[in-house]
């Protein structure tokens, strides 16, 4: 009950996958882990769950989420050679072909209102086109927002949001993971269930070891690369969609005339 509440708190379609989720899943096993061992003994827990749930604790929780990615998502980007965006319009980056990525540079220097790097201004000055390229990401950003127009453009940026707040918990979520299972271990020993260990503390070591597992082999900074620039390449990709849109437009007014 408690988990579901905090979970109906937040009706943003961005900030529950891509914040609350992430810190749902690092608490799970310990949820998981008192229903089994302990059942409707903790029933006032949940109670105090629900209240700190309708109180803000789930804004507050993703608040923490946002930050611990945040942090990490700067760092990253350093250390891959400059944001997804930023590498992908270069003309060193070889993602798009030559002539797909001159159509964008155009598109982008009639935004703008300046005119993107060449490829030989890009080599003298490496530093300045970083910046037309890092301008030219946020006003794809700002233009892309409306969710129902760029469809694609927003469920990538949901999902690189999940794995970049994800792998900012991922310490923390891995702690709590071993920990379940040694809570666990120690409980059925204490209660001398072993070798015949009862079915809901096996239910809990299983999902102990099932969220330890995605922490280490799923939510990684691999992941989160992949992610990033499927978000990049979408968002870049929304200027054919802006352009049809324009044309369209122009069309529909000039048959109205």
């Amino acid at each position: 009950m408690g988990l579901k509440t905090i979970s109906a708190k937040v009706s943003d379609a961005y900030d529950r996958p891509a914040r609350l989720y992430p810190g749902l899943m690092v608490f799970s096993p310990i949820a998981v882990l008192i229903v089994c061992l302990y059942g409707q003994e903790k029933v006032l827990m949940w109670g105090a769950i629900t209240i700190a749930a309708a109180c803000g604790g789930a804004y507050v929780l993703c608040r923490i989420v946002r930050n611990a990615g945040q942090r990490l998502q700067s760092g990253l980007f350093e250390e891959w050679g400059g944001a997804p965006t930023t590498q992908l319009l270069r003309h060193g980056n070889k993602h798009f072909d030559i002539h797909t990525k001159e159509r964008f540079h155009k598109a982008l220097s009639k935004a703008l209102g300046k005119k993107m790097p060449t490829s030989s201004g890009e080599a003298a000055d490496p530093s300045s086109a970083d910046e037309l390229y890092r301008a030219a990401a946020a006003w794809l950003i700002n233009h892309t927002r409306d969710s129902k127009k760029f469809p694609l453009v927003f469920k990538e940026n949901v999902a690189f949001g999940f794995h970049r707040n994800a792998l900012g918990l991922r310490p923390f979520g891995i702690g709590v993971a071993v920990a379940c299972l040694i809570w666990g271990l120690v409980h059925a020993w204490f209660q001398s269930a072993f070798p015949n260990v009862p079915a809901p503390v096996l239910i809990s070591f299983a999902y102990s070891v099932l969220i330890l597992s995605t922490w280490i082999f799923v939510l990684n900074e691999a992941a989160l690369k992949r992610t990033g620039f499927s978000y990049a390449e979408r968002l870049i990709q929304s200027l054919d969609v802006m352009k049809s849109a324009a044309s369209a437009s122009a069309k529909a007014s000039e048959g109205s005339c």
